[in-house]
């Protein structure tokens, strides 16, 4: 189809500084095709910039055409270039049919000249786009930041990790002279201050230009000789200034003007914004301003629900980056491409620090590492254009080279080439840009023996809430003190489902229906929404005790949490794909990032009602020393089990906190604070409350009487364990002596215990021979291996704490633990007795006949199955617990001791009922299963 109509087309208008913009409706043709053939194409329309998925092609791998024609009314006597912002992935260009050049890389901006080729009248603009299919052997061999990533655990779609295409940042035309000043770069340090730019002749003759610079009331100008078609690099030093310093509290920002000057005329003008700050690692520590950098950070995707693999406009992004600043983030981690320049520029203006990651990741061709292959040319080129872009934003103060590098291979890490490959990234980052230091590739452990350039160490540690985990974190930290690198933990965080309103027409990302379809083959009994309300508790609980065991480690300089905004299937973020907040996650993690904070190492947050509790008193101070500084502790009153959300105490006043919390306990005079460290400022010692359920515990930190800090422990008070029975004890020393603690007696009569891991053939026999006689019978937590040995048929499925979805665990309306409180997602109550596995099938059916706590892993790597329940077994009950109880029994654990008492005295205790049993089955519908007699087992 032709469409010349130049009666149609208006001339394009340019502005003062000679740029017009080529925005706006394009001409599309999906799929490659010979260019001379376009005309007899009918196209579609498509908005320019803008990734093609999002206009409704989320099916186009590999090529498409892209067509503008545009008018100017004059183009002699000037220079032209076409500016491309970013075209996703490989571009091929051609104007009026001359092929003006090409570009490979998804995520820079590049130009082209458009002279001689421009005419006056109309003009036809075609770009050939390639977006590599995952198969595709050029998927490996770029830099493609997180396309494809992952997707045997996310597949797209509806995940979000698809391949994109099309030219989703901004075109521009620009006129101008003879030279060009490009690549402009002006250091930060207000005491060696410099600039550096290159000169570029486009032209075919030798001229001469006069320079000028102008920055922080300084006036610098020079004469150049260029020659013809070349470069000139050229470095100015200017004098020290006083001028204002850029910081996160005080985002002062300077404009650098620089002119270009052929004779009378103007040959081309650039006018940048920088700031005045330095950053450089002294020992373990990385300062900025030379003040100690106490990294908050969050990671950000930048993924959105309209625009997918692309950023939104400058309110959207700086509703975004304003959003992380009022959780009390200082940093975001820009994770793995380079993002639109509006987001940095935001970044510059708000005062966020930022991590600026370069976007080389898995999946890559492993065996084409090293120097000398295309992989590593592409990568370097990324690189390279990547930070020449953005080295003039003052909120960029690091580099991230590359991310987990390795982990989709084992043992690459230890290649040569692997580490020709490191060093060889790590150089053309600090090449293009000296004045701030670099990860080296984010890795999930600090190993230092393998970071060959960088001065830094980072670490991703993803874990759950409990106290296994907590514990984990905290050794690591221990051990990896002392390196005197500085060390970050740059990924971490829990998860949490968002809120899900059931829409009528929803995009293809929308979870609602597979986490519906999931929370209904459970047997919860309440909404969807109040699921994901639960879910979100826990994550903020979660992700704020993590925080706090890297604040109290001086040896951590701060941590990144993963992540800002949901990703579909992925769904860690504090807000949604929306920016809607996940509220009590984001009360949670706002607690956990105030400047100062007083923190408790608790070793559970279950507690016996009136013990004393105790626990370390830590206290971080992530800014200059405070003095007279005291801190109180109070419980304040039981909470109902049907409002557990954590308490947000940010707006109350002194008055309204008194009120609040009523039950002063005490409180611990610290002195003077030192800064930007945590210390350990004594032990808490407190009384219970004597009522049991959940209270809150609150810390005021003062200074001069003044509260300045608030933090809050949801902590559950069980009543003193007390299980005065006789039990037969299949099992060990440790189980007789958990037993012994709650008062039970192992001896010849009433219900089999059988202690964790004792079940094997021989046991087998002998419950199966009681359940038959109408007894009892508890079995203790197992591992998968014992599934044989059980008296009837199970399935055991281990349950991993790592990276993806969590296990969330659920009571449901039996009063058999009644620690527990009845139909609640449970956050704290089970942190130190965590089940490492479930039952997913018990006697052939998906659930036992009384299911009390109930495990739902959604998506990835679903799991459903049952935690705690009991199950008729011919005229014998058989009871199942699969948390681990006899160890922390067995130390005392509040936990541990009220639900092994629970559990003994429900197997003492004869079934007394004439109700039909029932179950629902995944469809809701209730099922009859037994009808017990009365005074049955």
């Amino acid at each position: 189809m032709s469409d010349t109509r130049p009666t149609r087309l208006t001339a394009l208008p340019l502005d003062e500084h000679g740029r017009a913009s080529l925005d706006g409706t394009w001409e599309f043709f999906p799929g490659d095709h010979v260019r001379e053939e376009l005309d007899a194409l009918v196209p579609e329309s498509i908005a320019v910039p803008g990734l093609w998925e999002a206009q409704g092609h989320l099916e186009l791998d590999g090529y498409a055409w892209y067509r503008r024609r545009f008018v100017l009314e004059a183009v002699e006597g000037a220079c032209w270039t076409l500016r491309f912002g970013a075209v996703m992935d490989v571009a091929e260009v051609w104007l009026n049919g001359d092929r003006l050049g090409s570009h490979e890389h998804p995520f820079t901006p590049f130009e082209l000249r458009a002279t001689p080729s421009l005419r006056a009248g109309v003009n036809t603009l075609e770009v050939r786009v390639f977006d590599p299919p995952l198969d595709d052997p050029l998927h490996i061999r770029s830099a493609h930041g997180k396309q494809g990533w992952a997707n045997h655990v996310f597949p797209s779609r509806p995940s979000l990790y698809m391949t994109y295409g099309g030219i989703w940042q901004s075109v521009t035309l620009r006129r101008h002279g003879a030279v060009l000043a490009q690549d402009v770069f002006i250091s930060s340090d207000p005491d060696d201050l410099w600039v550096q730019l290159d000169l570029h002749n486009v032209t075919q003759q030798d001229v001469r230009v006069h320079l000028g610079l102008r920055a922080v009331g300084q006036v610098h100008e020079r004469d150049v000789q260029v020659p013809a078609d070349a470069q000139v690099r050229v470095v100015v030093q200017l004098d020290p200034t006083v001028a204002g310093r850029w910081s996160p509290e005080s985002p002062a920002l300077h404009e650098l003007l620089v002119d270009v000057q052929l004779g009378a005329t103007l040959s081309d003008r650039r006018r940048l914004g920088f700031g005045l700050r330095t950053v450089r690692v002294a020992g373990d520590q990385i300062l900025i301003n030379d003040v100690p950098y106490r990294m908050k950070s969050v990671l950000v995707q930048g993924f959105r629900a309209d625009a997918l693999y692309a950023e939104g406009d400058r309110d959207e992004v700086r509703k975004e980056v304003l959003a992380a600043k009022s959780m009390g983030f200082n940093t975001v981690r820009l994770h793995i491409k380079a993002f639109d320049p509006t987001y940095l520029e935001v970044c510059d203006e708000v005062g966020m620090l930022v991590e600026a990651d370069l976007p080389v990741a898995e999946p890559i061709a492993h065996e084409e590492l090293g120097d000398g292959t295309e992989l590593s040319r592409r990568c370097v080129e990324a690189i390279t254009e990547q930070v020449r872009r953005d080295r003039n934003h003052p909120s960029i103060v690091l580099w991230s080279c590359m991310n987990e590098l390795g982990l989709d291979r084992e043992g690459v890490r230890s290649w040569d080439v692997y580490e020709q490959f490191a060093r060889t990234l790590y150089a053309a980052t600090v090449a293009e840009d000296p004045t701030r230091p670099a990860f080296e590739n984010e890795w999930v452990e600090p190993d230092p023996d393998r970071v060959f350039c960088s001065p830094l160490l980072c670490a991703h540690w993803y874990g759950r809430l409990h106290k296994d985990y907590l514990d984990k974190i905290d050794r690591a930290c221990d051990e990896w003190s002392g390196t005197g690198r500085p060390l970050y933990v740059t990924e971490f965080g829990d998860w949490g489902l968002p809120d899900m309103p059931l829409l009528p027409d929803a995009p293809f990302w929308d979870p609602y229906d597979v986490y519906a379809a999931g929370l209904a083959g459970t047997l919860w009994s309440g909404s969807v929404a109040r699921f994901t309300q639960e879910t979100q508790r826990y994550q903020g609980l979660s992700d704020r005790l993590q925080i706090e065991v890297f604040r109290r480690h001086p040896s951590v300089g701060g941590y990144c949490l993963t992540e800002l905004t949901d990703v579909p299937l992925e769904l860690n973020g504090l807000l949604d794909l929306h920016r809607r907040p996940k509220e009590l996650a984001v009360r949670e993690v706002t607690t956990a990032n105030q400047p100062v904070l007083a923190m408790l190492h608790l070793e559970s947050l279950v507690v016996r009602a009136g013990a004393l509790l105790e626990a370390p008193l830590h206290v971080t101070n992530d800014g200059p020393a405070l003095r007279d500084v005291t801190v109180e502790l109070r419980f304040g009153g039981v909470t109902p089990a049907r409002d557990l959300g954590a308490l947000d105490t940010s707006g109350l006043s002194e008055e309204e906190l008194e009120a609040r919390f009523t039950e002063s306990v005490g409180a611990l005079r610290v002195g003077d604070l030192p800064s930007y460290r945590p210390v350990q400022v004594g032990t808490a010692s407190l009384r219970a409350p004597m009522v049991p359920g959940n209270h809150d515990l609150l810390l005021l930190l003062r200074t001069g009487g003044r509260v300045v800090s608030t933090n809050q422990y949801p902590v559950h008070v069980v009543a003193e364990p007390h299980a005065p029975c006789a039990v037969r004890l299949v099992g060990g020393a440790e189980a007789a002596h958990a037993l012994a603690g709650i008062g039970t007696t192992v001896g010849d009569e009433g219900p089999t215990v059988v202690a964790e891991g004792a079940l094997d053939g021989t046991s087998t026999s002998l419950l199966r021979t009681r359940l038959d006689a109408g007894e009892t019978v508890l079995v203790l937590a197992h591992e998968p291996q014992h599934a044989p040995h059980y008296p009837v048929a199970v399935e055991l499925a281990a349950v991993e704490t790592e990276w993806g979805s969590s296990v969330f665990h659920f009571t449901t309306d039996s009063g058999a633990l009644p620690s527990f409180p009845r139909r609640n997602l449970l956050v704290a109550e089970e942190s130190t007795v965590q089940a490492r596995s479930v039952l997913r099938h018990v006697d052939g059916t998906a659930f036992p006949s009384e299911p009390v706590v109930i495990a739902y892993k959604p998506v990835p790597g679903s799991i459903t199955g049952t935690v705690v329940g009991a199950h008729r077994v011919g005229p014998g009950r058989l009871l199942l617990c699969q948390y681990r109880l006899l160890g922390p029994a067995a130390r005392g654990d509040a936990a541990a001791c009220a639900l092994l008492a629970d559990l003994v005295r429900w197997a003492a205790t004869p079934r007394a009922t004439t109700h039909a049993e029932r179950v629902r089955k995944p469809d809701g519908r209730a099922l009859t299963w037994y009808s017990w007699p009365e005074g049955g087992a």
